[in-house]
């Protein structure tokens, strides 16, 4: 049996760096792979218990402000849980775990790659630079989720892609679902923009906000939902307002029935600024939704033909008109395009057992 440590920002729901590596927790061989989970901040959700029904432990770390405590806790944990591969999802506060992994002589210490930019604002992009080069000497093996993220980050060194995989169990059309949702919340002859994804500036939300303004003035009836929550949270809210269209926008908040809010919506929209493949955008596909979505974002992400990218340089008119054509959209089985393009996660949790069992 090979024991992991995989290293997380957090555990919320809604994030997609969590719902990537808790779809492959779910259906990887535990006989075979044991894994425990370190996460930097604790935000409270239903993963920890999944996680424990599966015998793995949540490492809730001391804050890195506190480097000497932070430190201590990595090396106590690795001491303790005999750890043969350490799988670090984040980049930023990725040195310690690796810098120690490598000192303890842990032989397989993967860095893995989930965006195109190192931070969302400007001085912490200057000591992401800064410290990514540490990270990268540390690791000895490269995962990345598209080959955007791995090229951004690897700089020309190999890497494997490890795909954003799903339950095709769980992601696919479901109209008895759809009708249900759309009476309950309101909706049944309304036209449905949705996002899932953090109010974070990453996500472009007051952009967002803006087009479907542009949405209303050709689609009266247009209602918004966005589901998920981060730093931007009460600036989001106070900004529909000010644009006069806070009536027609729905924040969920982090929510734990994303897949039937995915049956409500009608286009799935992501404009933003960076990604490295946002697994929101294979899970609308798998439920068989359109996507308009940002050039920013990988083509790794256009699985279906209805996947429209467009320019954030474009006028928010032809954003909206992008969007608005969906009106009408009646949606079809994906099934077998999201597994010809391996997104299955079944057959994805082998591939990634097989190369967890080759390292360490």
């Amino acid at each position: 049996m090979k024991n992991i440590l995989v290293i997380l920002p957090n555990l919320r729901i809604c994030n997609g760096v969590a719902a990537y590596i808790m779809n492959y927790f779910r259906h990887i061989d535990h006989s075979e792979i044991h894994m425990d989970f370190a996460v930097l901040r604790d935000i409270p959700s239903p993963y920890y218990e999944d996680i424990k029904k599966n015998g793995g432990k949540v490492f809730v770390m001391p804050s890195p402000k506190n480097m000497p405590a932070y430190c201590k806790k990595i090396k106590e944990i690795y001491k303790n849980g005999s750890y043969d591969i350490i799988h670090c999802n984040v980049v930023n506060s990725s040195v310690p775990y690796l810098y120690y992994a490598k000192k303890l002589g842990i032989k397989a210490r993967i860095l893995h790659s989930h965006a195109t930019k190192s931070a969302e604002v400007k001085w912490k992009e200057i000591r992401n630079n800064f410290i990514t080069p540490m990270a990268l000497r540390n690791a000895n093996v490269y995962f990345s989720c598209s080959e955007m993220a791995g090229d951004y980050l690897f700089n020309g060194s190999p890497y494997t892609v490890i795909k954003n995989a799903l339950d095709l169990n769980c992601f696919k059309i479901d109209l008895n679902k759809r009708e249900i949702m759309r009476r309950d919340m309101n909706l049944s002859d309304k036209f449905v923009v949705g996002t899932v994804g953090r109010l974070a500036h990453q996500k472009n939300p007051f952009f967002a906000l803006d087009v479907f303004k542009e949405v209303l003035k050709n689609k009266s009836d247009a209602v918004y939902l966005w589901a998920g929550s981060g730093p931007l949270d009460n600036e989001a809210r106070e900004y529909a307002e000010k644009i006069g269209i806070s009536d027609k926008v729905l924040f969920l908040g982090s929510r734990e029935d994303i897949v039937d809010l995915y049956q409500a919506m009608d286009v799935f929209f992501l404009p933003s600024l960076y990604e490295g493949l946002p697994v929101v955008g294979i899970e609308a596909q798998a439920c068989g939704l359109p996507v308009v979505l940002a050039d920013t974002i990988t083509k790794e992400m256009k699985i279906t033909d209805n996947v429209d990218y467009i320019s954030l340089d474009a006028p928010k008119a032809q954003w909206a008109e992008a969007l608005i054509k969906y009106n009408d959209f009646v949606r079809a089985d994906t099934k077998q395009q999201i597994i010809d393009s391996g997104y299955e996660i079944s057959a994805a949790a082998r591939r990634l057992e097989k190369l967890y069992l080759q390292l360490g």
